[in-house]
């Protein structure tokens, strides 16, 4: 087993770089050494604020450089209230995020409801938990690669950095020994007090967190997926009409009822789960000749698109799963690893920051020799949340089919605006909530988290309870205040 430090692979800034940019305050050394698994956000992310926490960390990601797939997300105020903690990368995140604004349309392009900012409802906001946001916050789009460059930058000023080509194919832990463990393809083996599994979809972690892995069952979707330059659609004039500018020179997004900068659709056999799966534009086509009403100007639009930007994405269901956190609370999973999430929730991105945030603080309060206890603090705080948001993104990704079918311009998905979704504060909401959340797992003392609807007793759900639903007729009543 190699030992936990890996001087040689640390970045340093130079004096000059650490002179002029600003580090926030971290808390005292905790001793505590964290070894995470994957370079997507959730996992940079979690370096940072277990850096910020006083924890030891070290990060591994299997890709052999930094991660430049992917197009775009959306980022709720509750994922990106953490950066004020960091002022270098606030003031990144204000250059590279851009505001969104959405119109509905029918899959024929007909506008159902003109082009609004995605915001918070304000007539709701005061009625969500502590926020520092003072005014009603507005929901940002970022590029996945300019994101990645930011937290990627930041890991450096700090003198973390990550050690790519390092493919994790196992996961183990000793309670006894009080460490935890991962095998690399190379036969490499680390170790430290907690592994974080932020390695995505189809993680190894879960043989230890679960006994067994996460099945995937495909939905018989796939999506079209695609992101590039404005200017570059300028060559056909009919698109400036179609896809205008804003007047305040915003561009709009359309959502259409089965389009929303994507395409939903049969899965033809080509997808894979992996934003690494590229189409060519003439695939598309292909697939848009066969929609009824489908416009040509919108086969133009795809027409545009470069060669090497449309990825064909897999969409697969997996079942909520009840806890993230191993037997022995020394593998601790987040992000994609711990909860799959459809396009149709808006939430994935925004999750995985949460998550980053929430363990990085349990970890601190919990201290070195209860990491085992902090790990399942955080999975008790953070699973019925998730899973509420989960549930969300399936039933939206209906809403959105049944509409496509139906032509419809009265349904809408729901609850995408809620204040408990954007209000929450995960760095507050586990400081405020770890001891009592402990005192239920030590002790079977009364605890109710209060990060999920409002008047909504959390019940927990599968994937084959709502098709099964569905295949009886059955409607999905979500109680309590979703929006």
């Amino acid at each position: 087993m190699l030992p936990y430090s890996n001087p040689e692979t640390t970045a340093h800034p130079s004096p000059t770089q650490a002179s002029c940019e600003k580090l926030p305050d971290r808390f005292p050394l905790s001793g505590i050494s964290v070894l995470i698994a994957g370079g997507g956000v959730a996992g940079l992310l979690a370096a940072l604020e277990c850096w910020r926490k006083g924890h030891n960390v070290r990060i591994v990601e299997r890709s052999p450089s930094r991660l430049l797939s992917g197009d775009g997300f959306t980022i709720g105020p509750s994922g990106l209230l953490v950066l004020e903690k960091w002022p270098e990368m606030s003031k990144e995140n204000e250059r590279i995020s851009y505001e969104s604004w959405l119109s509905w349309h029918k899959i024929t392009g007909e506008m159902i409801k003109e082009a609004v900012p995605f915001q918070l409802n304000p007539s709701k906001a005061h009625n969500s938990e502590s926020s520092s946001n003072k005014e009603t916050p507005t929901v940002y789009r970022h590029s996945r690669p300019k994101m990645h460059q930011m937290l990627s930058d930041q890991l450096a000023r700090v003198g973390i950095a990550v050690e790519y080509g390092k493919r994790v194919v196992d996961y183990h832990e000793d309670s006894f020994s009080g460490k935890a463990g991962v095998i690399l393809d190379s036969g490499e083996k680390l170790e430290a007090d907690v592994v974080v599994a932020a390695d995505g979809v189809g993680s190894k972690s879960s043989r230890v967190v679960l006994g067994q892995e996460v099945r995937a069952r495909p939905t018989g979707f796939s999506i079209y997926r695609a992101a590039y330059p404005l200017d570059e659609t300028r060559t056909y004039p009919m698109l400036d009409e179609k896809f205008p500018l804003m007047e305040n020179g915003i561009a709009s997004a359309q959502l259409w009822m089965g389009m929303y900068i994507d395409i939903d659709l049969k899965n033809h056999g080509h997808s894979a789960e992996s934003w690494s799966n590229l189409v060519d534009p003439d695939t598309v086509l292909q697939t848009t000749a066969t929609i009824e009403g489908w416009p040509d100007y919108a086969n133009r639009l795809i027409k545009e698109t470069p060669k090497d930007r449309i990825h064909d994405y897999k969409l697969v269901w997996r079942e909520p799963q009840p806890s993230w956190a191993s037997p022995g609370g020394r593998v601790i999973q987040i992000g994609d690893a711990a909860h799959t999430f459809f396009p149709s929730s808006g939430n994935g991105a925004t999750q995985g920051m949460e998550d980053a945030v929430s363990l990085a603080a349990c970890l601190q309060l919990g201290g070195k020799d209860n990491v085992q206890w902090a790990t399942r603090v955080h999975s008790k705080l953070r699973v019925e949340r998730v899973h509420c948001l989960q549930l969300l993104g399936v039933l939206n990704h209906e809403v959105r089919h049944l509409s496509a079918n139906a032509q419809s311009s009265q349904a809408k998905p729901v609850g995408l605006l809620g204040a408990w979704i954007w209000n929450h504060n995960p760095e507050q909401y586990a400081i405020d909530n770890y001891d009592n959340a402990l005192a239920f797992l030590t002790d079977a003392r009364a605890f109710s988290n209060t990060n999920i609807p409002p008047g909504y007793e959390y019940q927990p759900w599968t994937i084959d309870g709502i098709l099964e639903a569905r295949k009886m007729g059955k409607e999905i009543v979500l109680e309590g205040d979703w929006e």
